[in-house]
C-alpha cells in the first residue's frame, strides 16, 4: 500500500469560501486503470479522474491523500471507515449501504470491442448474436457493466463462452493473443490501454453496452453529509465554468496526442 498526500494550493479552481471545508487530509483509494488513475514513476497519483478530483479538492481547500490498492481493498476500507473517498463509482443499492454517492461528475459509455481484423468478422448488432454464434467474451472481474450485460452474462457464462481478466490491462493483452474474440470495457480506457501499452488498435462494434453515471463514494462512516453537500456544490461550479468537460475532452481516444503526453 503506497500513501501520497498531495497539497493544493489556492489556485484557478480555489472556492469563493475563506476557510476549508475539510478539517483534515481526505484518504482516497486508487487503483490502475488508465487513463482514470495509475501511479506513475515517482509514485504520484496520474489520470482523468485523478485531475477531476483534484479540481474538486481544490475548489473546496481540501488536502487528499491518495492510497494506491486494489479496488476490492478500497471498497473493504470505505465500508469500515479506514478510506473516506473513491474515484469512478457506479451507483449500485449494495454499494449505497456503505457509501454517500455524489452527483455525477462525468458519464461513462460501455462498448464491446475487437481487434481491427475480426471486424467484420465478429459483427454483431444484439446479445443473442454473441450467444447463437459461439463468440467468446473477455470482461474485467472488478465493475459494473450495466443492466444489459447482468441479464445477459449469465446466458454467455452458462454456454461456456465468459472469461474473465484481472483487469483491463489484463483483457487487452488476453485478446491480443487470441484467449476471446470480443472484450467489454470502457469506451474511453479501452482503446487508450491497448494503444498506450500494446501499441494495438481497437475497433467498437456497433452493440450498444450501457451508459452509466460516475460519481463519487464518501464513506459513511468516516464522512459526513455536509461535506457530500460540499462536493456536490464543487461538481456543480466546475461544470458550470467548463473545467471538468476540458479535463475530459483532453483524455478521449481521437486525440492521440495523449498517449505520448501522459
Amino acid at each position: 500500500m503506497a500513501v501520497a498526500l498531495l497539497l493544493l494550493g489556492q489556485g484557478a479552481w480555489a472556492a469563493p469560501a475563506s476557510e476549508p471545508y475539510c478539517e483534515r487530509p481526505l484518504s482516497v483509494g486508487y487503483d490502475l486503470w488508465p487513463p482514470y488513475a495509475w501511479r506513475d514513476a515517482a509514485g504520484l497519483p496520474r489520470g482523468l479522474d485523478v485531475e477531476m478530483l483534484q479540481g474538486l479538492a481544490e475548489y473546496l481547500g481540501c488536502e487528499l491523500q491518495f492510497i494506491y490498492l486494489p479496488a476490492k481493498r478500497s471498497h473493504q476500507m470505505l465500508r469500515s471507515g479506514r478510506l473516506d473517498l473513491m474515484m469512478g463509482a457506479s451507483f449500485t443499492p449494495e454499494r449505497e449501504t456503505y457509501a454517500y454517492f455524489s452527483d455525477s461528475y462525468r458519464g461513462e459509455e460501455l462498448k464491446l470491442f475487437v481487434l481491427p481484423q475480426h471486424r467484420h468478422e465478429f459483427q454483431v448488432t444484439s446479445w443473442n448474436d454473441i450467444l447463437t454464434r459461439g463468440l467468446s467474451l473477455l470482461v474485467p472481474e472488478a465493475g459494473w457493466y450495466g443492466p444489459a450485460y447482468q441479464e445477459n452474462g449469465p446466458r454467455l457464462r452458462q454456454a461456456g463462452l465468459l472469461e474473465y481478466s484481472s483487469n483491463a490491462t489484463a483483457s487487452v493483452q488476453m485478446l491480443s493473443h487470441g484467449r476471446a474474440d470480443l472484450v467489454l470495457g470502457d469506451a474511453i480506457a479501452m482503446p487508450y490501454i491497448a494503444r498506450k501499452n500494446h501499441n494495438l488498435s481497437l475497433y467498437p462494434l456497433a452493440l450498444r453496452v450501457g451508459k452509466n453515471e460516475i460519481h463519487l463514494m464518501l464513506s459513511k462512516l468516516g464522512t459526513s453529509p455536509a461535506l457530500l453537500t460540499h462536493f456536490n456544490q464543487a461538481i456543480a461550479a466546475l461544470k458550470k465554468r467548463g473545467e471538468l468537460d476540458a479535463i475530459l475532452d483532453k483524455w478521449q481516444p481521437s486525440k492521440p496526442a495523449n498517449l505520448s503526453t501522459h
